[in-house]
């Protein structure tokens, strides 16, 4: 795969396991007689990368432990350099090389294709999983007799052994290793008499591991594996594993039948639900206990397909037959403490070593056994999935067994139901019309998408319906049932009710349950002020009437509880009695679709913008539509290039189909073609990518140029500037119901938000888009220090008066990050020595823009005056401050060391004027939860560094360094710097 640096040590010596021998004997330069120096990488040396082995660094964290008895309970850390193709942003795969990695996967494995490889890096670090190894064996334990007449034979066979164990490639030994060894896998026509060309036979199972991160859905996937054989494979691959042949399968093959070896019930390999098991405790250490507890199977998941004559990308020129199963299982309750172990419920990246695996037993004369590797995972948004079509079995995919699944007892299901509109009576004859156009597919000339044309096909927007509804939204006889009816004037409604399946992986019902919802969500928080509070916190009765908060025999309405495992019903007393209604409110005013009047005796009155509400309600009539893969656009040759797609390509992102017909072909969309040219801009942009990190703005993690850049970008460069705040308001607002709206139970009220979205999370996020819409009209800068002006005088406790001075912004983004620390670290800053409080003041105030910068009273003058870069982005800062409070450590030994980390940085970075629009971000992945105390002096003894590594222009990571591996560093000339924890912490 791609070069990597030698980076990072094995903490642990000889064996991942051990807690001993964390040096690596006596260094012929003392940690002191290096210290700040900093070394230049020698462009030479770029040449034989590929000689380097991966590095690491592997250190056991007493703190981060398992989360029961029935879960790994062993807590490690991982810190690697990336080699990658410049910047690359948090949680984005980067492809590593032009070679294709190998896969036990098929051909229809997600990732499985790499990209060019280049000479940057990136250094992450994550928790580290040890979980039990499959069958491994050193390589010098192989039978070397059986193993060089097995050589013999493939080279007979024709393979060109010299290609394998290279370039991301298996070795000889290992594939003998998975033949004997480990039996995951025949080879057929290896018999001695045949005169068959060879044929690598290999039963998968494959798991499509889902969880719900803030609202939406995540699939895990492993990006990265570092081999026994020191090779690192970057790949986008879901948990699997090979299905291990019995003893006597190799001897009962030339009795057997080609049928039975791609049968979906081979009886010659272990049951596929046993390997699905067996793959998650292997893979992630789950043990069966865990799956029975918070897994569920995705019904109707299950698929087994085949797929023959594949060359081989791990063994180049042998021919393999994969035959695989496919299932999909979802996390239940993300929250839950015992699923902290795979990242959740945040998302983070974590990793897992399989066996013994430990990056110094690579250099050991027996190496490290094949069958032991480290995996790294991260979750991903999921895309879009068409269905694979079951080849060998029409009926598996309707398989009753549900043996891994924890089923929805017969009472919930019927809660489910009750919370689901019935269908309108006109969709039945809309919906078999369009079937009829479909089965026949008539040809609608020159269409991208000859289903959506035949489809919609004389299709006409009832516009005076529409009109009704805008003008009686907010009446309270208007109810929402009488709302519910009038729907039915977007005919676009009706193709979520096509008999084809979605590509979102959802059911057709589902989609259309869920489009509703988020018209539910428009409905209850216009009418916040009649009865929308009632309607999207608690629901509605079997009448269609809101339900009530309840009351207390005193005849006051009931408060939420303090506990923390709170039923639905505290849940949703908590929402409706919170203050978020008057920031809903806010947004839809900001939208442009209420406006607010002041009447007599001081009463306010809230009006209807129509035309606005006109075009809400379009947009999310149609916004999900392409959702349905057989309604997926064409590129056409005139159109082309499109946002990345060639002629001739069928668009599969939903959201950039829909923004190719509404560019292009707006007729096929008639609820949306008849809007006016103004109404059509601002809807097109919802289709847009902002490139928006909202937690860098709602923490001040970063500067205002990394925040708010690309967003301003878009708005320039897409829309020449004709946007206004109520359209990027309007964004927002479709944002916020098409997610209050994505549980398929409409009449539950808004439940993805009541019930399972963090009420301080959306919270923050309704806050920040009130300042994330004035990027229209002022610069980066600008709405970032009045963002950070408002979180100061909002803050509960309050902190005081707004700090002016050359500490203010220092101090502001500060009370951002330590959040509920904010009092004990701005006390801790007043106490930090001259030096430092300079640092934090003069690199926290950076803008990171070209020619901008804070108000003079706020920022050092050097700063203000000649802006210069990169500024800085520390990743995990904010983390690593509210971790003061966990770790009872003091407030001031953390702005110590944030102290030392900026200062090593511009030691890496020099400032330069030139470079003022410029971000870089310092990953402190590693150190964000560590107790300073106990563990960052705990290198006193082992003679250990920590260092800042510098792996391209944009990005350098905080790890923890070994002598030996600091010595390689300095051989290799890598551009790095010590920091200097211990004198930070003796100073205080």
């Amino acid at each position: 795969m791609g070069a990597y640096h030698s980076g990072v040590c094995c903490a642990h010596g000889s064996c991942l396991g051990s807690n001993e021998d964390v040096g690596c004997g006596p260094s012929s330069m003392t940690t002191s007689s290096i210290e700040r120096r900093q070394i230049e990488v020698d462009p030479e040396l770029e040449e034989v990368e590929e000689s380097l082995r991966p590095g690491t660094g592997l250190r056991e964290d007493a703190s981060d432990t398992g989360p029961s008895s029935s879960a790994p309970s062993r807590g490690l850390t991982l810190v690697y350099l990336e080699r990658s193709g410049g910047a690359i942003g948090a949680n984005t795969v980067s492809h590593l090389s032009s070679r294709q990695s190998s896969s036990d996967a098929g051909s229809t494995c997600e990732g499985s294709l790499a990209a060019p490889s280049s000479k940057s890096g990136t250094c992450r670090a994550m928790a580290v999983l040890q979980v039990a190894s499959a069958l491994a064996m050193p390589p010098s334990k192989l039978d070397r007799a059986e193993l060089a007449r097995f050589t013999e034979k493939l080279q007979a066979a024709g393979l060109d052994l010299s290609r394998w164990g290279v370039r991301g490639t298996k070795s000889v030994e290992h594939l003998f290793w998975e033949v004997y060894q480990q039996r995951g896998c025949l080879i057929l026509g290896l018999r001695g008499g045949t005169n068959k060309p060879l044929k690598r036979v290999t039963r998968l199972v494959k798991i499509r591991l889902t969880a719900e991160i803030f609202g939406v859905c995540h699939t895990l996937y492993s990006r990265m594996q570092f081999m026994h054989d020191g090779q690192t494979i970057e790949r986008r691959q879901v948990p699997l594993r090979r299905l291990l042949w019995k003893d006597n399968a190799e001897g009962m093959m030339p009795q057997v039948s080609g049928d039975e070896l791609y049968d979906e019930g081979c009886p010659y390999t272990e049951d596929w639900r046993e390997g699905c098991r067996k793959a998650l405790k292997e893979r992630l250490g789950l043990s069966e206990t865990w799956q029975q507890q918070h897994l569920i199977e995705d019904e109707d998941s299950y698929a087994y397909h085949i797929e023959d004559d594949v060359q081989s990308a791990g063994y180049p020129g042998l021919n393999t037959l994969y035959c695989i199963h496919e299932i999909t299982l979802r996390v239940s309750d993300p929250e839950h403490s015992q699923v902290q172990c795979i990242g959740l419920p945040q998302g983070q990246e974590f990793a897992t070593t399989e066996g013994e695996f430990n990056f110094s037993g690579q250099l050991d004369e027996d190496g490290l056994p094949i069958g032991t590797q480290l995996n790294i995972w991260t979750w991903d948004r999921s895309e879009q999935r068409k269905s694979v079509p079951n080849c060998m079995s029409p009926t598996s995919s309707a398989r009753s067994s549900r043996e891994i699944s924890t089923p929805s007892s017969t009472k919930q299901m019927e809660q489910l139901l009750i919370k689901r509109v019935p269908l309108p009576s006109t969709a039945a004859a809309a919906v078999a019309a369009m079937q009829m156009r479909l089965d026949s597919l008539q040809s609608a000339g020159d269409s991208p998408s000859q289903a959506m044309a035949c489809a919609m096909k004389g299709m006409r927007t009832d516009w005076d319906r529409v009109k009704k509804i805008a003008s009686n939204i907010l009446k309270p006889g208007y109810s929402l049932k009488d709302f519910n009816t009038d729907l039915c004037a977007f005919p676009e409604l009706n193709l979520y009710l096509l008999q084809e399946g979605t590509n979102s992986g959802n059911s057709i019902g589902d989609e259309y349950q869920r489009t509703v919802g988020a018209f539910f969500a428009i409905y209850w928080l216009m009418r916040f002020q009649v009865d929308g509070r009632e309607g999207f916190a608690f629901g509605v009765d079997d009448a269609w009437q809101p339900a009530s908060a309840p009351i207390n025999s005193a005849g006051v309405r009931a408060a939420p509880t303090a506990s923390a495992s709170r039923s639905a019903k505290e849940k949703r007393l908590e929402f409706y009695n919170s203050e978020i209604w008057g920031r809903f409110q806010k947004l839809f005013i900001d939208a442009g679709l209420l406006s607010e009047e002041r009447r007599w005796f001081g009463r306010t009155v809230y009006t209807v913008n129509q035309r606005r509400l006109v075009s809400l309600l379009a947009l999310t009539a149609v916004h999900d539509i392409m959702k349905m893969s057989l309604l997926l656009p064409q590129v056409q040759a005139k159109d082309a290039p499109y946002r990345g797609y060639s002629a001739g390509d069928v668009i599969s992102d939903h959201d950039a189909a829909l923004g190719y017909l509404m560019d292009h072909y707006p007729n096929l969309l008639p609820s949306f073609n008849e809007l006016d040219r103004e109404e059509k801009r601002s809807i097109q942009f919802t289709q847009c990518d902002l490139c928006f990190n909202f937690g860098w703005l709602v923490q001040a993690e970063a500067p205002p140029g990394a925040t708010f850049s690309l967003f301003k970008a878009a708005l320039i460069r897409d829309h020449k500037s004709q946007l206004s705040r109520q359209d990027v308001a309007l964004y927002f607002v479709h944002w916020l119901t098409d997610l209050a709206g994505a549980e398929p139970t409409p009449l539950g009220g808004g439940e993805k938000f009541v019930l399972k979205f963090p009420l301080e999370v959306l919270n923050s996020f309704l806050r920040s888009f009130e300042y994330a819409q004035r990027i229209t009209d002022k610069t980066e800068t600008e709405v970032m220090e009045e963002y950070l002006k408002v979180r100061w005088t909002e803050h509960d406790p309050p902190l005081g008066p707004c700090p002016t001075g050359d500490t203010a912004i220092a101090k502001l983004r500060l009370a951002c990050q330590a959040q509920s620390n904010a009092q004990a670290m701005l006390h801790a800053f007043e106490r930090l020595s001259d030096e430092e409080k300079e640092v934090l003041s003069v690199e926290m105030a950076r803008t990171g823009t070209l020619c901008q910068s804070y108000s003079l009273c706020l920022a050092p003058e050097e700063v203000s005056r000649s802006p210069a870069g990169p500024a800085f982005i520390v990743y995990y800062g904010p983390a690593f401050l509210q971790r003061a409070l966990e770790h009872a450590d003091d407030a001031i030994e953390r702005l110590s060391v944030l102290a030392e980390i900026y200062q090593r940085a511009r030691e890496l970075w020099p400032a330069n004027v030139a470079k003022a629009a410029q971000n870089v971000t310092i990953r402190i992945d590693m150190i964000k939860s560590l107790n300073l105390a106990e563990t960052i002096q705990a290198n006193r003894g082992s003679g250990d560094v920590w260092i800042m590594m510098k792996h391209n222009e944009h990005e350098g990571f905080v790890e923890l360094c070994s002598r030996r591996k600091l010595n390689k560093l300095i051989a290799t000339r890598a551009t790095m710097q010590i920091l200097d924890f211990l004198s930070t912490q003796e100073s205080v």
